[in-house]
């Protein structure tokens, strides 16, 4: 039976909560209510419709996708992390999800064609249920279906969240697990199995990308919210923690079990060396400068797809956190929401490498923070008002969103890379040593008793720094690379980064010798994407 004191903290954590007024037609709080189950329905329909059309053919694949994929080959083909020498640049338990993934599919990897395209489906089963968390996240903060509804659609409809979230990353992994744990807290925080689930799958947030890390402190803060003042109090703060804590401590049993946690003179790669290299001496410019990775990325690849989410959602996490220093029925909803999309900013802007698909994990608590605001000022008036005003705001976003997403359900751009692929399959020996981006790497070794095989086909990463492949396959000399395949990426890094290829890594001039000797034998063009196949010449 509860005590007086938890329903004294219950209560007042009600009164903390945004949303006395309701549009539940039951007054059922943060339950579905009478229609909410209908538009929870619609809105999962919505995206599920609008990530699935046209997935396979666009984006483009991109060589990040073909590494998380190849391996998740490694690990059921091999039983191995990676097929190559695995340095722990990221935990693995994303490409392990991808691994268990796989195995279910009737002709696993090649079930859906390419291979890339069978994990492409996992992130829209993936997306979809982050959809459905979000949705039910800012339900239980707001007590508005309206509100919840204008959230997910925001977040979903997105030029730019439809881009990423169709891709295989391991980013899209980290938000349907943090979504997860965001959700168990919120929803029901003060259970003892909701308490365990939450930790669970923030330690599963956090062994598919460290970066996870920069929302760990603003996660305990929402479970301290929802727990304060009860008997459990200790106990759920210790044990979520320790839940957590345990998952992740796997990582660095593995490296212990290998012998590979600390440095040992260059024999051997270890855990410590690569945090360290990741911590301290990987510099992407600092956010003052205008050139910085940061910036690159937020002019050229972010704000070219959606200025509206970065501006009006940024701009919101801003508003909320003045709400919560000014409002204290209000402050820890709002500053919670607006503390996700902050601390991740610091993240973003601390001026190390980043890469573009990096601003994921914001994007979702930008649709909340904006959700909350847009209930702030609308939730309070007469419900037909407030439902025929987030009603119209739900059609300018859908609008908006469609009609600058038109690419996305239209060009085929991943036509090329097919093309690509059966030129090599019908005119390259298997027996050859290619040189490739990692989007291929799982068609040209995975066997089918159908196709040839190609297991001389290497990263060019792999080629410039594994020894495995760089010492004792070629010898340190690039005339034993018989063929160059050329991703739409390697055309970028070996056309308009090439001095900067081999001042950033000199161990590519190998790579670089190769492509500079070889003669083009195909090509396949769609707008500005282009493929080739290219023979080195000895």
């Amino acid at each position: 039976m509860a005590t007086a004191r938890d329903r004294d903290a219950k209560s007042e954590r009600q009164t903390d909560k945004v949303g006395q007024t309701s549009d539940d037609s039951q007054g059922q709080g943060s339950g579905l209510g009478k229609w909410g189950g209908y538009l929870l329905f619609a809105v999962i329909a919505v995206s599920l419709v609008s990530h699935a059309w046209n997935m396979f053919n666009y984006p483009q694949y991109l060589g990040d996708e073909g590494i998380y994929l190849e391996q998740a080959w490694s690990v059921l083909r091999e039983h191995k992390l990676s097929p190559y020498t695995y340095f722990y640049d990221h935990a693995p338990a994303g490409w392990l999800i991808v691994a268990a993934w796989i195995v279910l599919l009737p002709q696993q990897f090649l079930t859906f064609g390419m291979a890339v395209n069978s994990g492409r489906v996992l992130m829209l089963l993936m997306h979809v249920a982050s959809v459905f968390f979000l949705y039910r996240i800012t339900l239980h903060l707001t007590k508005s279906n309206a509100a919840a509804a204008f959230t997910s659609l925001v977040y979903t409809l997105s030029p730019l969240v439809l881009y990423y979230t169709r891709l295989l990353l391991l980013d899209n992994i980290l938000i349907f697990w943090l979504l997860i744990s965001l959700y168990l807290i919120v929803r029901h925080g003060n259970r003892l199995m909701t308490i365990i689930g939450s930790g669970t799958a923030l330690g599963l947030a956090l062994l598919t990308k460290e970066n996870a890390i920069f929302f760990v402190p603003i996660m305990g803060y929402a479970l301290y919210r929802e727990v304060r003042g009860t008997y459990r109090f200790r106990f759920a703060l210790t044990g979520w923690a320790f839940t957590a804590f345990m998952i992740v401590s796997l990582y660095p049993l593995y490296a212990v079990l290998k012998g590979e946690l600390v440095p040992s003179g260059g024999e051997h790669v270890s855990l410590v060396d690569t945090l360290y290299w990741q911590l301290f001496q990987r510099h992407g410019g600092s956010i003052m400068d205008p050139n910085g990775w940061f910036w690159k990325y937020f002019w050229s690849r972010w704000w070219a797809k959606d200025p509206v989410l970065l501006t009006l959602g940024g701009g919101a996490a801003i508003v909320n956190l003045l709400v919560a220093m000014l409002s204290p029925k209000l402050r820890q909803t709002y500053l919670l929401a607006s503390l996700l999309v902050i601390s991740f900013s610091i993240y973003l802007m601390r001026g190390s490498v980043i890469l573009e698909f990096y601003v994921l994990p914001i994007l979702p608590f930008m649709a909340l923070n904006l959700g909350l605001l847009a209930h702030l000022i609308l939730g309070h008036l007469p419900r037909p008002l407030a439902l025929g005003a987030f009603g119209l705001a739900i059609l300018v976003f859908a609008a908006g969103d469609i009609q600058a997403s038109v690419d996305h359900y239209t060009l085929n751009l991943t036509q090329v890379q097919i093309k690509q692929l059966q030129w090599i399959r019908q005119n390259i020996p298997p027996n050859s040593i290619l040189m490739i981006d990692d989007d291929l790497w799982v068609d040209l070794h995975e066997k089918n008793g159908r196709l040839p095989v190609y297991p001389n086909a290497h990263s060019h990463w792999k080629i410039q720094t594994d020894p495995d492949i760089k010492t004792r396959l070629l010898k340190n000399n690039w005339r034993n690379i018989d063929w160059v395949v050329m991703s739409p990426d390697l055309i970028d890094t070996f056309h308009i980064n090439y001095d900067q290829t081999l001042k950033a890594n000199p161990n590519g001039e190998m790579v670089l010798n190769a492509y500079n000797n070889s003669v083009q034998r195909a090509l396949y063009q769609k707008g500005n994407t282009i493929v080739q196949v290219r023979q080195v010449q000895k």
